[in-house]
């Protein structure tokens, strides 16, 4: 009972001087701006701002950086270069914290007695729902976002195809490209392939085990999957037969002729 009357007071004290949807302004370095909801235009942000709230933008200039405090003293590093828009904060038991529209945000997310913080974070094509812990979301392209887990866990969809979830633990991260589902997560020390086609090639010769109507084989993929986005692949059948028109994804490299 003392302990849960410990971690209600928690969560509690942090909102006392916080209205509901607003974040703490808790530093400003270098050229930072903000645009009220009220308001047409951007104006420098000072740190006697205090607050932001629903609906306002902050923009960072070259060299700045602005940290954002939430009510539970979690809060996000806003790198140089990054914008984003402040959403609603309390809803449907969900709380989206911020809509990251371009740069580099780190998020530090407390955990209250080992339960997740049931935050949300949105990009143009990413949704990154946080189960407490340290994150950064990178969005250099309106169409691909970056998703890296430095601690804990988060879990990373693509708005557009919710059902195809990943779940990046510390020191992987991800790849969310418009209309695609989120890449395997892979070790943060190695490079994350955008374009991860690979084209099928047709290779007619003779087969007349493999093909016995016509003694021609089946179009065959002749260059190898893309290990580098799937280092568990688990297919590693090196016989598999492919359609001459299909584009595949993450398939295994072929030998011909067969062994």
């Amino acid at each position: 009972m003392k302990k849960t009357l410990l971690i209600l007071m928690l969560l509690i004290l942090p909102t006392a001087g916080m209205a509901q949807g607003t974040l703490k302004v808790t530093s400003v370095m270098g050229p930072v701006e903000w645009k009220a909801t009220t308001s047409a235009a951007f104006t420098p942000l000072q740190l006697s701002t205090q607050m932001v709230h629903v609906g306002d933008q902050v923009r960072t200039g070259p060299n700045s950086q602005l940290i954002l405090t939430l009510p539970d003293n979690s809060y996000m590093v806003i790198n140089e270069n990054s914008t984003l828009t402040i959403q609603d904060f309390w809803g449907s038991g969900v709380r989206n914290i911020v809509n990251v529209m371009m740069g580099r945000v780190r998020f530090y997310i407390q955990r209250f007695g080992g339960a997740p913080n049931p935050y949300q974070v949105q990009t143009s094509t990413a949704l990154i729902s946080v189960r407490g812990t340290t994150f950064d979301v990178i969005v250099n392209d309106p169409k691909s976002t970056e998703v890296a887990c430095i601690d804990g866990v988060v879990a990373v969809s693509n708005p557009a195809l919710p059902a195809n979830e990943v779940v990046l633990e510390a020191g992987n991260h991800t790849l969310v490209q418009f209309g695609k589902i989120p890449v395997m997560p892979i070790a943060a020390n190695e490079p994350l392939i955008k374009n991860r086609v690979i084209q099928v090639t047709r290779k007619d010769t003779d087969d007349t085990i493999l093909n016995p109507k016509n003694g021609k084989s089946d179009d065959r993929l002749l260059r190898d999957n893309d290990r580098q986005n799937r280092t568990s692949d688990p297919l590693q059948s090196p016989r598999s037969i492919n359609g001459a028109t299909e584009t595949q994804r993450a398939k295994p490299t072929l030998q011909y002729p067969p062994k």
